[in-house]
């Protein structure tokens, strides 16, 4: 068995200067972290489209920094129902409700001197934001049913897809709770404002997946590389490694070619119906028309124009404000 000694942040792959930036970041907090007096370490508020690596961030935030050897607790706010993420994260005393035979401690007790990771925070309830807002300013914990508070150091590391500023401003989300994790704001860079990156990072994933199913020695064909870059890639990094993993398992020689990619759209098929056309516009243009084209046949019905295009509505709506698109368009 081969013991992976890999550090967390040389896990965040990528020579690009929008990663080399962000590791910098992350070397800043964690030197920061090493240096703080009163153990107690502000909140971060990571931010990136599906699929980025904000796991991999937070992992390398506390495995690089002096609570490496406490706890490290993740829990995804998006995944269980808002009346239970109450009980899963601060606990519950014997008899809080019908269910509670009895006292079950929550994670951010189960975290005290370590990390707790709130992924997908955007999806939190209003009611749990206030309470998590009080352990943030009070450091303390109350379990559901209990009448003392417990004392906790924990540090809080929040993740999300969705534009926090926006649910604020439509009252969907605690203006002072935003204010209180963005104390440290690392936002991820999208694959395809990665430029070179695409190559290398699929690279990386096709010697990573040749050697699990016993192929070394695959390597990627000019038109293979070509589809690569020419891809929006709108599930980031995961849908890249997904891709390549695919790619081992379907090429039929030692090179893999475009058509073993067949998750990818054929090169210009999204931006027009003039085979002719591609070849002649660059990558935004042709997002920009597959915008257009989605929006239009929809009716401008944002969630369907979203599952055509495979992406969140958010990104949608972020891609509408980044182009000017109107429904004059």
């Amino acid at each position: 068995m081969t013991i992976d000694t890999t550090s967390e942040l040389e896990k965040l792959l990528g020579d690009c200067n929008l990663m080399r930036t962000l590791r910098a970041s992350i070397r800043k907090v964690v030197d920061g972290d090493e240096r703080l007096r009163d153990g107690h370490p502000p909140a971060i508020l990571v931010t990136g489209e599906t699929g980025t690596g904000k796991e991999l961030v937070a992992r390398a935030l506390h495995f690089e920094g002096p609570r490496r050897d406490q706890p490290f607790v993740e829990i995804n706010c998006a995944s269980i129902p808002a009346q239970l993420l109450e009980s899963e994260l601060f606990g519950h005393e014997r008899g809080a409700f019908t269910d509670a035979k009895s006292r079950k401690l929550g994670l951010v007790e189960t975290a005290d001197g370590g990390t707790l990771f709130l992924d997908e925070i955007g999806d939190m309830d209003l009611a749990l934001q206030a309470k998590l807002l009080r352990l943030l300013e009070s450091r303390c914990v109350r379990r559901v049913g209990a009448l003392r508070d417990q004392p906790v150091n924990v540090r809080i590391i929040a993740a999300t897809h969705r534009p926090l500023a926006s649910l604020v401003a439509e009252g969907r989300f605690r203006a002072d709770l935003f204010f209180r994790l963005r104390t440290i704001h690392l936002a991820i860079p999208a694959l395809r404002d990665r430029g070179e990156d695409i190559e290398r990072l699929a690279e990386h994933y096709l010697a990573v997946h040749a050697r699990r199913y016993g192929r070394e020695g695959l390597t990627l064909s000019a038109a293979a590389r070509s589809a690569l870059l020419h891809h929006s890639w709108p599930g980031n990094v995961r849908e890249l490694r997904n891709v390549m993993e695919q790619a081992v398992l379907m090429s039929g020689g030692p090179v893999v070619e475009s058509v073993d990619l067949d998750w990818l759209p054929p090169s210009g098929a999204a931006s027009t119906g003039n085979p002719g056309a591609a070849g002649s516009m660059t990558l935004e243009q042709m997002e920009c028309q597959a915008l257009q084209r989605a929006l239009g046949s929809s009716r401008w019905n944002v969630s369907r124009a979203a599952r055509e295009l495979g992406i969140s509505r958010d990104a949608l709506r972020y891609r509408i404000e980044k182009y000017g698109l109107s429904v004059a368009d």
